[in-house]
């Protein structure tokens, strides 16, 4: 047998499982190889490891005709040592807690030496591990940016939530969130005008309209308190959620404006505003 052999055997080797013909070379080869020879120690603690697991997770003694099949008859049924179902449920078991805690948990660095078929199974789950650590710190960084650079236009510590899932360019992400930044402070100066310049024909005639339901000018001071990133919907409008109190109107709690903004040649403009309590 050769080593490929050999360590797709490993598991049925520990469990008893060969023919003692099989079960005799698998022995001799791994007299003779040492690379082998390490691989099998680190597949034995594995399973026992496993076997343990299995009686802190079960709950009731598992029944061992759960195990066979209905149409078996008991003469034809293989014979296998009677711990071998009680590892398999507890490496279930463990592939589950391992999913589930996939973003913050490591696996450990033997998985990706131990043999088929629990062995690729943990190999799979740390790539997964490595490939979402990645991903959170990306988003981290993003964060990061994202909440510098509102912070150079409001002068405020805001915090970004991110709450799209979709790639929009960072530069589209601070195009958007400047123009919303820049229509709030209008709001606030009163200042129609401004407000009128950031926003579309359509927004502007609405604005023309009821100035009142986007004029803040007797509201004070605003304070910028959260920001989500940047989505886009399916008219192509970036959407983006502003959460904001004031010295006056909302002294004592915070609003919301919902902001969709439409890219018109090579400006930003805002599409709709509406409020939220």
């Amino acid at each position: 047998m050769n080593c490929h052999d050999v360590r797709e055997t490993l598991e049925g080797y520990i469990a008893g499982d060969l023919a003692d013909r099989e079960a005799s070379e698998v022995a001799r080869h791994l007299d003779a190889c040492p690379a082998c020879a390490a691989a099998y120690e680190e597949t034995r603690l594995l399973v026992a490891e496993l076997k343990d697991l299995s009686g802190a997770f079960r709950p009731a003694p598992l029944d061992a005709t759960a195990f066979v099949s209905p149409v078996a008859s008991p003469e034809r049924r293989p014979r296998r040592r009677s711990w071998r179902p009680a590892w398999v449920l507890a490496a279930a078991v463990l592939l589950v807690v391992l999913a589930g805690a996939v973003a913050v948990a490591t696996v450990p660095s033997v998985a990706r030496t131990v043999p088929l078929p629990v062995g690729a199974q943990l190999n799979d789950l740390q790539r997964q591990n490595e490939l979402m650590l990645e991903q959170t710190r990306a988003m981290e960084e993003r964060v990061r940016t994202l909440e510098e650079r509102i912070k150079s236009l409001t002068g405020d510590d805001v915090d970004v939530v991110p709450t799209s899932e979709q790639e929009i360019p960072d530069e589209v992400t601070m195009a958007v969130q400047q123009v919303v930044i820049q229509f709030i402070k209008a709001q606030y100066a009163g200042d129609v005008e401004r407000l009128k310049e950031l926003s579309t024909p359509a927004l502007d005639a609405r604005i023309d309209e009821r100035p009142e339901d986007y004029l803040r000018d007797n509201a004070g001071t605003v304070s910028f308190a959260q920001m989500t990133d940047v989505g886009i919907d399916e008219n192509g409008l970036y959407l983006t959620f502003v959460r904001l109190s004031d010295t006056k109107v909302f002294s004592d709690s915070q609003y919301q404006e919902n902001f969709a903004v439409e890219k018109s040649g090579d400006r930003y403009l805002v599409e709709y505003m509406e409020t939220d309590a």
